[in-house]
């Protein structure tokens, strides 16, 4: 199995559209499975996604539910961003532009926190 995302590995989406997309997908939700640490899945490689790609997104954060790891989602491009918006994953989980986004992500949210003593605003990912 290959190693889970933590502070520097980022796994790459399985794109449906891709030829090695069914064996790459259940290494994708096996990861998931098994991270204490936040899986950051990048879609910056998918042209675009289609219904199965979102099915196996929806997949992913099925995954983390009610567990102390979460998943955070590059969009990469504008058009996956918007897919992501319309079908509304991206209120269930963080999205973000970049990958050095998704990996200051974390840090930003734990500073935040300490920082804030008792403040509602943390820091959000920003939308394109």
């Amino acid at each position: 199995m290959k190693p889970v995302a933590s502070a520097g590995h980022i796994l790459p989406f399985p794109c449906a559209s891709s030829a090695a997309g069914g064996a790459r997908r259940k290494e994708l939700l096996s990861a998931l499975r098994v991270s204490a640490s936040p899986v950051i899945v990048d879609l910056s490689s998918c042209p675009t996604l289609n219904h199965e790609d979102i099915d196996l997104l929806l997949a992913c954060v099925a995954q983390v539910v009610g567990r102390d790891t979460q998943v955070l989602l590059v969009a990469g491009r504008r058009v996956n961003r918007l897919l992501l918006e319309v079908t509304r994953i991206a209120s269930l989980v963080p999205v973000f532009n970049s990958a050095e986004e998704a990996l200051a992500y974390p840090q930003t949210r734990a500073a935040n926190d300490a920082g804030d003593h008792g403040s509602s605003q943390s820091q959000l990912p920003r939308s394109a």
